[in-house]
């Protein structure tokens, strides 16, 4: 998800984030509120904006017509805006529909596209001998590093850490091996779990192909 909303950024048209359908967006009412998670489905330009709740969660109380600050990430923006709440419906699936925001506020964080995604991995701390490998998800993966979300504390910041991961190239499966550090990381509730956000270091030439074909194929894939 986006840093503190106090960062500094451009005013960009909402159409150039470019958004694809299951982005993470989160919702805050006031300074004081709890930020609630969201997934991004569809906008309608100059309409509104398609938000469900995460997979297993039921929707929330909202009040039509609060105000609300939102902020995400893309893979390449970190962004912000305001909005207010339009109206909550349960067809054709459960959705709040949000006010659509002409611009936002948005800081270009990366040149490569991370591409959404949701893979098993196993992850270890390299910082401590007797570290055990512990199962985690990979959110949205590039060939520099990777979002994971745990259900234990993985390390501080800065630590280092090895992921391991199997992706589909051509019909055959692949085992990635990287080497990565810590570069951020945020505790969740209900139920609780851990996101950080990964570093890689140099991946070795053949394991550096193999993820970039991946990648290419998959982000094709939710293009087409």
């Amino acid at each position: 998800m986006a840093a503190d909303s106090s960062h500094q950024g451009n005013a960009l048209p909402f159409r150039q984030l470019r958004l694809r359908p299951k982005t993470l967006f989160q919702t805050q009412a006031g300074n004081d509120a709890q930020p609630l998670e969201w997934q991004f489905c569809a906008a309608i330009e100059g309409r509104g904006l398609m938000l469900a709740p995460m997979p297993g969660q039921r929707m929330p109380a909202l009040k039509p017509g609060a105000s609300y600050r939102v902020q995400g990430f893309t893979g390449q923006y970190d962004f912000s805006f305001d909005t207010a709440l339009l109206g909550l419906f349960d067809a054709p699936f459960a959705y709040a529909l949000m006010s659509y925001p002409d611009e936002v506020n948005a800081r270009l964080v990366r040149q490569a596209l991370r591409v959404r995604t949701l893979l098993p991995a196993q992850l270890l701390s390299t910082a401590a001998a007797a570290a055990t490998a512990q199962t985690s998800s990979i959110l949205d993966l590039s060939l520099a590093g990777a979002l994971i979300e745990t259900l234990h504390p993985a390390g501080e910041l800065g630590g280092a850490v090895r992921l391991s991961f199997v992706v589909d190239v051509d019909g055959e499966k692949a085992q990635i091996n990287a080497e990565a550090l810590i570069c951020h990381r945020r505790e969740l509730t209900g139920p609780a779990r851990e996101r950080i956000g990964l570093s890689f270091r140099a991946l070795p030439k053949q394991e550096r192909l193999l993820l970039s074909l991946y990648l290419h194929t998959l982000a094709a894939d939710l293009d087409s």
